[in-house]
């Protein structure tokens, strides 16, 4: 049996870290004699009659989904994400030229990778500067919803432009996803059969100011 606590609307109960012991009670005391406060990692909700952990239950994903649909909250899980990224590449034996610009070990904090999406967006406005599409940042976090599998073509994509770079400040863009999805390891000249004429002179633009001495790639 639990307590109904937090929100109000759902019976909590807690796991004793020491015995494993259930109960409703969010205390509990250590081998030293110390009462203790239980960390979240211990607590559940009853939901429909069915213990959750706090980031499924419903009032928690509501209050996650809020903050990752700000600016602050999405571009950090964009960092989680290119983190991510990088991790699964060296576990594959994957290594790319240059390093990961834009790591933040500070809990909470993408100060660089806000800062490289700002001047972005000075320079060519809060759109994609690919397909003009305006930039979204939405994030659904529904449980089980097909919309956490699904991409919103208008969110914000970051691009490397070269896929043999990591994420540097030269080789990295803001673009929307669908764009990013199209290109994928796409070469120049399946983009250009394939696209818009108008995306793919803007995409090479966009090559050249950044590596200049890169011209040969965007032949088609």
């Amino acid at each position: 049996m639990g307590r109904t606590m937090g929100s109000g609307k759902y019976p909590m109960r807690y796991t004793n870290p020491i015995t494993g012991a259930i109960s409703p009670t969010s205390h509990y005391v250590n081998k030293q004699g110390i009462k203790k406060q239980i960390t979240t990692k211990y607590r559940e909700y009853e939901v429909n009659g069915e213990w959750l952990k706090p980031h499924l239950a419903p009032h928690v994903r509501e209050m996650i989904r809020k903050h990752q649909n700000t600016k602050q909250g999405y571009v950090l899980c964009m960092l989680r994400l290119l983190d991510y990224n990088s991790k699964q590449r060296e576990k594959k034996g994957r290594y790319l030229q240059g390093e990961n610009e834009f790591i933040d070990n500070r809990r909470g904090r993408c100060d660089k990778l806000m800062a490289h999406f700002d001047k972005q967006v000075d320079r060519y406005g809060n759109k994609c500067p690919i397909t003009h599409i305006p930039f979204t940042m939405d994030i659904f976090h529904q449980r089980f919803d097909i919309n956490n599998r699904t991409k919103t073509f208008s969110n914000v994509s970051p691009d490397r432009i070269f896929n043999y770079i990591d994420y540097t400040e030269q080789n990295l863009i803001f673009t929307s996803q669908l764009w990013n999805l199209k290109k994928g390891e796409s070469s120049m000249y399946e983009l250009e059969l394939a696209l818009n004429p108008e995306w793919i002179e803007r995409y090479k633009a966009i090559v050249i100011e950044r590596f200049p001495d890169q011209k040969y790639v965007l032949q088609a």
